[in-house]
């Protein structure tokens, strides 16, 4: 065989070497690839999602002498709620009242007869989580979580100015449990009745206790949808498999 065959032989076995080399380093990656998304979840949706409430959401705050009622206002809400909409469980609260919310009293109550929220933030404490089981209601679910605590301040006033102004007061309130309602389809979550101050009637000359009634409505955005762990996976390794490819095959000089 001339010198000339030798090199084209040599060229040869060198190509059908550089293709099985490249074949089999496909296939490992396909197998691995493949192994990889059979470990992976499904979907990315069980995971918690955290929604922020947007301008639309709002608190009515009710105020209780006793079961009767002196007076209620409205304010608007900051904030954000956390969601597992697969097991249906609300994961972390954290809502905060727009500031200065004041209330007219009907009668007065220990000499005052006007009240200023100025802040009430309403926080899941550590340990937060579910309390019972879920439950369907329409087209939406329910569910019963706490523990949780109230922050923030009031203020109080006597129109007659006979009883000094309280300002400034510290709230630091427990809240045992929450029930809320989470309609999926519109966004929305309900946060009825929840008490986020008592006040002694004692301390004011009262027989009854004053307690102040928080009732939230959240409206949320829908979130940016979050792609599979497969679906992300299966293009990284695409554009590997592509990158390996080009390499294998690419002409020598």
């Amino acid at each position: 065989m001339s010198f000339r065959g030798l090199l084209d032989t040599g060229s040869s076995v060198e190509h059908a070497e550089s293709r099985s080399l490249a074949s089999t380093f496909q296939a490992g990656l396909g197998l691995g690839l493949v192994l990889l998304l059979f470990s992976l979840p499904l979907s990315a949706s069980a995971a918690p999602i955290t929604y922020t409430v947007n301008g639309a959401s709002s608190v009515s705050i009710t105020v209780f002498k006793g079961v009767t009622i002196l007076g209620s206002a409205f304010g608007t809400l900051t904030g954000s709620i956390t969601l597992d909409n697969d097991a249906q469980t609300v994961d972390a609260i954290s809502l905060t009242t727009s500031p200065n919310i004041q209330l007219v009293l009907s009668q007065s109550y220990g000499g005052y007869d006007q009240v200023t929220i100025d802040s009430a933030s309403l926080t899941s404490d550590v340990g937060f989580g579910e309390l019972a089981p879920p439950s369907t209601v329409g087209n939406a679910y329910q569910a019963l979580s706490g523990g949780l605590s109230v922050q923030g301040a009031w203020s109080a006033t006597d129109s007659s100015n006979t009883n000094p102004s309280q300002s400034g007061v510290p709230i630091g309130f427990a809240v045992q449990s929450v029930t809320s309602v989470i309609d999926e389809s519109l966004f929305t979550v309900t946060i009825n009745q929840v008490t986020i101050n008592s006040l002694a009637g004692n301390a004011f000359g009262e027989t009854e206790n004053l307690t102040v009634v928080a009732s939230y409505l959240l409206s949320t955005s829908s979130p940016a949808p979050i792609p599979e762990p497969g679906t992300a996976l299966l293009t990284g390794f695409g554009l590997v498999l592509m990158a390996a490819s080009g390499r294998y095959h690419r002409p020598r000089s």
